[in-house]
C-alpha cells in the first residue's frame, strides 16, 4: 500500500472530496488547500503542504527566512519552506508548510493525517502572526 492510497482512502472515508493533480492529491479542509506530494521514487513517504501561506517580496524576504526558521525550531515534525516558482506565464515566492513522515507497509493514517492537518494549519497561524508583528 502507498502513502497516497492510505490517504486518500482515509479522506474519502471522512467524506473529503480529493482531487488528483500531476503533483498528488489536492483537498480542502477548514478553508486550507492541502496537497498531498506525489513522489513515484518513495511511495511510502508522506508528504503533506499547505503550500501558498504567504507570498514573499523583496521587501519581507528577510522576514519570512527568520519566521521560517522560527517555525522548523518550534515545530515538531513541520518544516516551513521558501518556494520559488517561474513558469511561461508568472514568477514569484511563497511559503509552503510541510509534514513529512516515511510510513511502513502496514501503517495506518487514521491518527497520522489528522495530527499532520492540525500540525500545518497551527504553523501556517504561528508564521502569519510573526509576519503581522511590527517590529
Amino acid at each position: 500500500m502507498t502513502a497516497k492510497r492510505l490517504v486518500s482512502k482515509f479522506l474519502k472515508d471522512n467524506g473529503v472530496e480529493v482531487k488528483k493533480s500531476k503533483l498528488g492529491l489536492n483537498f480542502v479542509h477548514e478553508g486550507w488547500n492541502f496537497l498531498l506530494w506525489n513522489d513515484a521514487d518513495d511511495p511510502l513517504l508522506f508528504r503533506l503542504l499547505l503550500p501558498g501561506v504567504f507570498d514573499v517580496t523583496d521587501d519581507n524576504f528577510a522576514k519570512s527566512i527568520m519566521a521560517c526558521n522560527n517555525i522548523n525550531w518550534n515545530f515538531k515534525v513541520v518544516k516551513a519552506v521558501l518556494y520559488e516558482f517561474e513558469d511561461e506565464h508568472d514568477s514569484g515566492a511563497s511559503i509552503w508548510m510541510c509534514f513529512e513522515q516515511v510510513l511502513d507497509s502496514t501503517s495506518t493514517v487514521d491518527d497520522l493525517v489528522p495530527r499532520a492537518i492540525h500540525s500545518l494549519i497551527a504553523a501556517a497561524d504561528a508564521f502569519m502572526k510573526e509576519m503581522s508583528n511590527d517590529e
